[in-house]
């Protein structure tokens, strides 16, 4: 019997004891979501693919050798065809040549192999400014990666407030609802002792249906919080969310000019900016080497046989050779094609300077826009909690007055109205402070 008990409480409570979570605080939900972003492992691969290009950028300053593996086999083998020394007269005095001699030449089975070594000398910097691009491309993946970091903590503190604020809105709702309930009491009794009409009491029932709306809302609000939450964590959408953290203001002391300094100076997106700057100036540079004279060094290397082994033939018995070239290569005229390109480079130049002092501007207009919000939510914090202590002693006062009839139902709906909105007023208010904080920092640049 004790055992059937056990299992029916295993299968009962088995669902809620798979997806109990231990509470987390907010560092270490950041670790987590950083550690399992399948977009944070996408721009590390990029990263090294970036690499790959890089080290396959400075390869091309080493010499290339490359191999050629032939075989031929003929028709028939070649031969070499001999008038004989002599040959008949006839009248009129010419010489006619009666026979003629062959001797063969060769065999029907050729073999080649041949390697050729080629080393660049000069390429007019095309070569140097390749190999600066791609390590400039590998820069790049850095700082995109940094920048989906900071997009993704910058998620996950919106998400963790997000939960916590809707935790606190649903407690806002059931409070109204108890107190409602509370109410809905004594105006039950004072109906039925004939103290009030029957609209007074219709009027409340309404507005506990109302309060009970509201606390369904303020629930599934909360679901949707916690699934958001979890997906950035990649965890299960049903999973349990218990987090450490409570809803405070926390102090900021930084400066404006300050804040803005320090986003010029971190911001990810600024580098990157410059960087295509000093690409575009690479690109622009490769293209003019197509300008100038391509110069390299050419090694050949040729045995030839008429067996597998390319070991020479009895026609052949020079086995193998070998030459070395210099050659110098240089386009003189294509019709502008090659320099129209390197113009059309140096107009991207020109543009990446454009951008670059596009993003500082908006850079400079996003942090002085995320500083005052911050300033705007600590000062909605100030007067939050003025009018949530106002509100709360509007409806003690009312309440007391109620129970002695001194006043209505309607004042003190309207009193438990007004403390509701300053309760999500206040805490709202917080979640916005902490919010606006993380949004500051990702507009400087850093992590914490």
């Amino acid at each position: 019997m004790k055992g059937r008990l056990w299992m029916s409480f295993l299968l009962l409570f088995f669902p809620f004891l798979l997806f109990a979570q231990e509470p987390i605080g907010l560092e270490e939900a950041i670790e987590l979501a950083l550690k399992r972003s399948p977009s944070l492992r996408a721009q590390r691969q990029a990263i090294q693919e970036a690499e790959y290009q890089r080290k396959a950028a400075l390869a091309r300053f080493f010499p290339k050798v490359d191999t050629t593996y032939t075989y031929i086999r003929l028709d028939e083998a070649p031969k070499a065809v001999i008038p004989p020394l002599t040959g008949k007269t006839i009248p009129g005095g010419e010489l006619v040549v009666t026979d003629y001699f062959s001797r063969k030449a060769g065999t029907r089975d050729n073999y080649s192999l041949e390697v050729t070594v080629t080393q660049p000398l000069y390429t007019g910097g095309a070569l140097r400014n390749g190999y600066l691009l791609a390590k400039l491309g590998v820069d790049k993946a850095r700082l995109e990666y940094e920048t989906a970091r900071l997009d993704l903590i910058l998620k996950v503190k919106e998400a963790y407030y997000g939960v916590l604020v809707a935790k606190k809105m649903v407690e806002v709702a059931q409070k109204a609802l108890d107190a409602l309930r509370e109410h809905h009491r004594i105006a039950q009794a004072f109906f039925e002792q004939g103290m009030i009409p029957k609209n007074d009491l219709l009027q409340v029932e309404v507005e506990l249906a109302q309060r009970e709306k509201d606390l369904i809302s303020a629930q599934k609000g909360l679901e949707v919080a916690k699934a958001y939450f979890n997906t950035l964590l990649r965890n299960p959408l049903e999973q349990g969310v218990v987090l450490k953290e409570r809803l405070v203001k926390v102090p900021f002391e930084g400066s404006l000019q300050g804040c803005i300094h320090l986003a010029l100076e971190k911001r990810p997106e600024v580098k990157l900016a410059r960087l295509a700057v000093e690409a575009a100036r690479r690109e622009a540079k490769v293209a003019l080497s197509g300008l100038l004279p391509q110069i390299s060094l050419v090694f050949n290397y040729e045995r030839q046989g008429d067996d597998p082994s390319v070991s020479g033939s009895p026609y052949n018995p020079d086995e193998d050779s070998w030459n070395v070239m210099a050659v110098a290569q240089w386009r003189i005229w294509d019709f502008g094609e090659t320099y129209f390109g390197y113009k059309g480079k140096e107009a991207r130049v020109l543009k990446a300077e454009h951008t670059l002092r596009e993003i500082l501007d908006n850079i400079r207009l996003e942090v002085k826009e995320a500083y005052l919000a911050l300033w705007e939510a600590e000062k909605a914090i100030e007067v939050s909690e003025k009018v949530l202590e106002q509100a709360e002693e509007n409806f003690r006062a009312n309440e007391e007055r109620y129970r002695v009839q001194v006043a209505t139902s309607s004042d003190v709906l309207d009193a438990l109205a007004m403390l509701t909105r300053a309760r999500a007023n206040y805490w709202t208010s917080l979640a916005d402070h902490n919010i606006a904080l993380a949004r500051l920092k990702r507009a400087m640049g850093v992590e914490r």
